[in-house]
């Protein structure tokens, strides 16, 4: 989740701007862990671990906020369009606007954008010879699958290898719009801002996290995990998900977490660093 949001909504974003809402930073004080969020949520005895039916009564409160017109049974579109979802995307929003509006104006302007873009293409240009190959352009997306992937066993799959690098070249060859094997600055600023102005809807020059959390790249990005999520959860293939499919797809979360299966989650069992989607899966989904 982390790698596809790096590119969500502006080419020129760098990749941390995102962390500010998508990881929780344990290393900072001033944000709470993952495991301190969801004690907040599920610890209603408050005995400070996380038992099945504390669990399976987040998960069952998640559900109802879901299912909006109480019909029993979710579909993607109503995953997609929950509450929960837009709350993550305009958090998500706000943190890419305050990343790059270094004024405080409120909201990014065109040129914070090319700003930004310049920034980035001079870290991955290590040979500072104003060109980016396909190599020294994906390179921010290897470190930061460094740091947050190590243990996604997708990444040692050939597959996964395999399809992860025709979209890297898919996305190489977009910007390097001359076709001549190499990105220049002219060309990662001319995608970053054609970026920009697909987002500016009104033209104003101006785009505000409200803009953002509404772009189409943001709501396709909802609607595709909303159908894996579907799919996934899905046991009866009627292509809705029902309350107890819903239930027993967190039992089943709440069973990997438990490592040591003593019926409970502590913050031992609950890595340092979750994605989002993770954050929504230990409400139930």
């Amino acid at each position: 989740m982390f790698r596809s949001l790096a590119r969500s909504v502006l080419t020129a974003l760098p990749a941390a701007a995102l962390s500010v809402c998508a990881l929780a930073q344990t290393a900072d004080p001033g944000h709470p862990s993952f495991y301190q969020l969801m004690l907040q949520k599920m610890d209603t005895n408050q005995d400070s671990r996380i038992l099945l039916d504390e669990y399976v009564a987040a998960a069952s409160a998640r559900f109802k906020s879901i299912d909006t017109q109480n019909k029993g049974a979710v579909d993607a579109a109503d995953i997609a369009a929950s509450p929960v979802t837009l709350q993550r995307d305009e958090k998500i929003a706000d943190a890419i606007v305050k990343h790059m509006d270094k004024s405080g104006k409120g909201y990014i302007s065109q040129d914070d954008v090319v700003a930004a873009a310049q920034a980035r293409f001079a870290r991955m240009d290590t040979n500072g010879d104003g060109k980016l190959t396909p190599d020294e352009l994906t390179a921010p997306g290897r470190r930061a699958r460094a740091r947050f992937a190590s243990a996604d066993a997708a990444t040692s799959n050939p597959e996964w290898q395999q399809k992860r690098a025709e979209l890297k070249q898919k996305y190489f060859d977009r910007i390097d719009t001359n076709h001549d094997g190499v990105i220049t600055q002219d060309e990662y600023i001319a995608a970053a801002t054609a970026h920009f102005n697909k987002v500016d809807t009104n033209g104003t020059g101006e785009i505000t996290a409200q803009q953002i959390a509404a772009s189409p790249r943001m709501v396709n990005r909802e609607q595709r995990f909303a159908t894996r999520e579907v799919k996934h959860m899905d046991t009866n293939g009627d292509g809705v998900v029902s309350q107890d499919e819903y239930i027993a797809a967190a039992k089943t979360r709440f069973a990997k977490l438990d490592k040591n299966a003593d019926g409970f989650i502590d913050a031992d069992e609950v890595p340092a660093h979750h994605r989002p989607r993770d954050k929504q899966s230990a409400n139930g989904g």
